[in-house]
Formats: structure tokens, C-alpha cells, sequence
């Protein structure tokens, strides 16, 4: 009876010792993996930390300023490169037939009653808008100089007054600019 006791825990021992051997070599792989990671990761962050440093450098305004200079040809906006609205040429009226999408939603927002062959297209399109209520009276906005005279016309509050106010402070401060224009294109 002896015998075969001492013979399982010798092979009971013999496992155990075979379990902790593979446990032992496999925790010293991980820690080999750990620290190969961890020095990746050092440098990761140095590579971060230098690539932010060259970052900083080459995003310097006066630096780029510089390069602009140098290499763009760029120059400073003139007053005889503006033009006024009016100058635009106007915009052409929408074509339905070229349109399939504008075709489309016309064909929605037709009338209830179909429109009749005597009547044009442009005709229905060029229709008077609805009527909206009128909005509450605000007042105005734009800023009123200390130097600008206060006139009973402007002290109302109307658009046209403040818009002739803002127009005079405009030329107090830009001069007639209408000169100016024609005297810099020539």
C-alpha cells in the first residue's frame, strides 16, 4: 500500500513541478513583452515630444510670414482693386427647362387650378408674394458718433435718416470716396 501512495505524489509532485515550470517561463515571456513595450512607448513619446517641438518651429508667424515673402508674391490690397455691387453683371433668371430639380418643384408648388396655354410660365413665376405682417419697430443699431450733429430727422429713429447719418459719418471719416476711386484708377 505504500508503494503505489508514494507513486502518485511522486507524479502528482512531478506535475505540479512541470505546471510550475511552464507558469514561471511564461510570466518571464510576458515580462520580456512588457518591457520591449514600455521602451516603445518611451519612445513614442520623445518622437511626440520632438515632432511637437518641430511643429511649434515651423508654425512661427514670423517665419511664415517670411516664406509668404518669399515665395508667394503677395501683396497688400489697394483701393483700386474694389469695385461696387453695381458693377456685377445681373444674375440670369433660373431656367426650368435646364433644371430638372427647379422643374420639379415648380411642378409642386403649382396652383390648384392647372394654368392655361395662354398664360406663360415667367407670368406665374413673377407672381406678387404674400403680404407679411408688418415686424415690431426696432431701433437702430449702428453707432452714433460724438462728433455727428443730432438732427430731429435722425433723433426719429426712420431707416432712411440713419442711413444718411452712417453715410455722413462714412465720408467724414474715408473722404468722398467716389474721388478717391477715380483718382486711384488712373
Amino acid at each position: 500500500m505504500k508503494r503505489p501512495a508514494t507513486l502518485i505524489l511522486f507524479s502528482l509532485a512531478v506535475v505540479a513541478g512541470g505546471v510550475l515550470f511552464g507558469i514561471a517561463f511564461e510570466v518571464s515571456a510576458l515580462e520580456e513583452r512588457l518591457t520591449v513595450l514600455n521602451k516603445q512607448i518611451t519612445q513614442d513619446r520623445d518622437t511626440i515630444h520632438v515632432l511637437r517641438a518641430e511643429w511649434s518651429y515651423l508654425n512661427q508667424p514670423e517665419r511664415l510670414e517670411d516664406l509668404s515673402r518669399r515665395y508667394l508674391e503677395l501683396q497688400p490690397l489697394e483701393g483700386s482693386q474694389l469695385s461696387e455691387i453695381a458693377a456685377l453683371p445681373a444674375r440670369r433668371a433660373p431656367d426650368p427647362a435646364a433644371d430638372p430639380v427647379l422643374a420639379a418643384l415648380l411642378a409642386d408648388a403649382a396652383p390648384a387650378k392647372p394654368l392655361s396655354a395662354d398664360a406663360p410660365i415667367a407670368s406665374a413665376l413673377n407672381a406678387a408674394p404674400k403680404q407679411r405682417p408688418a415686424a415690431p419697430h426696432r431701433p437702430s443699431r449702428h453707432v452714433r458718433l460724438a462728433s455727428q450733429p443730432v438732427s430731429p430727422a435722425t433723433a426719429t429713429g426712420t431707416a432712411a435718416s440713419d442711413k444718411a447719418a452712417l453715410d455722413e459719418a462714412l465720408r467724414a471719416i474715408f473722404g468722398n470716396t467716389a474721388s478717391n476711386a477715380g483718382g486711384a484708377s488712373r
